[in-house]
């Protein structure tokens, strides 16, 4: 395997408004800058790459356009470039809403940033060994707190509630360590955890201020100790927030520095076990389907999405990427931890991390039972509560497919 990282500030010009909590914050000032991070593969026979964007999201026709352009440039398929938000709060308005401003302008400023940051991909590529980890850490809380009738109170707005807060989580923080080939020397490493970057705001002076959250911190800590790129992808995290979420940048940076710290101790188990850890068919694989959904029929808090005005259903487009026995899915919006843990409990691969914010923004995409308990996610969803049930089986049996594709019968 070979591989090359890029990593490229992508900072809106300030002042600018904030998008993920209204129409009306301005930004006067950048605690932290907004990046593109980019891991290019070649494992021989296949060249794929993954973006992350430190992004609240990005709507489906952004996202084609940026793996249309990407895709000429490179000279490989759409399919082979998968794409991930981080999902942060502190960012420029990147998604079509229907009573939010849209930053028209830097969109094509993104668009523009991410292809030319392509001039990079694939010179310079190192051979690498592959390491695949798994470690947990309990730095996140599910905001739906779920009271004995079945009704939800969200957290967010019930902070009174907090010692409530008990429902199911993903802690797992899921790692690939690409390694110097034949050595211990770090040379990237992709992160992958669910829990919404939502630690800085506070209604202070931290929530008028650019910031990538908690994942900016985690990435300067793992490249400042490892001396290694990091891409950070969140995963499920639709009713995951940090624990003390929205407490300031202290909070930021005590979070990013927890989750660093796991991921650190983790790299030296991995290459000290060799024999445990290393991947010896590290090939990659590409694919993606499209699922057919239905938009609700019952009221919903927020409008239509632009994009998907007036339509009854659509086709939604779930993206794969395997490196060796680990596989990352891409999903079109916010996709609960509960539908995610189901992607992974019921996945052939050894290991299986969901890619936020993925191949389009849908809005919340939750498990039938929260339309009956109710909740902001619930209640805001455009997606029919049978949604995610059809998008986890359908990535079940693409995930067995591509994990037997080319095996012996």
């Amino acid at each position: 395997m070979k591989i090359n990282c890029i990593s490229r500030k992508i900072s809106p010009e300030v002042p600018v408004l904030l998008a993920g909590y209204g129409k009306n914050i301005e930004a006067q000032g950048i605690h932290d800058d907004l990046y593109l991070s980019g891991i290019f593969f070649d494992d021989g026979r296949t060249r794929s790459l993954l973006l992350s964007y430190d992004l609240l999201g990005l709507d489906e026709d952004s996202i084609r356009e940026i793996k249309r352009r990407c895709s000429e440039k490179l000279g490989i398929p759409s399919v082979s470039i998968i794409i991930s938000c981080t999902h942060t709060h502190s960012g420029p308005h990147t998604r079509k809403l229907a009573d939010s401003p849209f930053d028209e302008k830097y969109i094509k400023y993104l668009i523009g940033e991410t292809v030319n940051a392509m001039d990079e991909a694939f010179c310079c590529m190192q051979e690498v060994d592959v390491f695949h980890y798994s470690t947990s850490c309990r730095e996140n809380v599910n905001r739906r707190i779920i009271l004995p009738d079945n009704s939800c109170k969200s957290l967010p707005v019930n902070k009174h509630l907090a010692k409530l807060a008990d429902g199911i989580t993903d802690e797992e923080i899921g790692i690939i360590f690409f390694v110097m080939k034949d050595t211990e020397d770090p040379v990237a490493v992709i992160v992958n955890y669910a829990a919404h970057p939502l630690t800085s705001q506070s209604g202070g002076l931290s929530s008028r201020m650019i910031s990538a959250d908690y994942p900016g911190v985690l990435r300067k800590e793992i490249e400042r100790e490892l001396g290694a790129s990091c891409i950070f992808c969140s995963g499920a995290c639709g009713d995951i927030h940090p624990e003390g979420f929205e407490n300031g940048f202290e909070r930021t940076t005590e979070m990013g520095k927890a989750l660093s710290t796991k991921i650190i101790d983790s790299f030296f188990d991995a290459v000290r076990n060799r024999e445990i850890y290393q991947m010896h068919q590290s090939f990659i694989k590409n694919s993606s389907i499209g699922v057919e959904v239905y938009f609700r029929k019952t009221p919903c808090l927020e409008k239509r999405l632009p994009l998907y005005e007036g339509l009854d259903k659509t086709i939604l487009e779930l993206q794969f990427l395997a490196i060796g026995d680990i596989c990352f899915v891409g999903v079109p919006g916010e996709l609960l931890a509960e539908p995610g843990l189901e992607i992974k409990w019921h996945s052939p691969f050894r290991k299986t991390y969901i890619l936020y914010n993925s191949t389009a923004y849908i809005s919340y995409i939750c498990h039938a039972n929260a339309f009956v308990s109710g909740g902001y996610e619930a209640e805001t969803s455009h997606l029919e509560p049978l949604a995610a049930f059809k998008m986890v089986s359908h990535t079940v049996n693409e995930l067995f497919r591509l994990k037997n594709e080319g095996a012996l019968k």
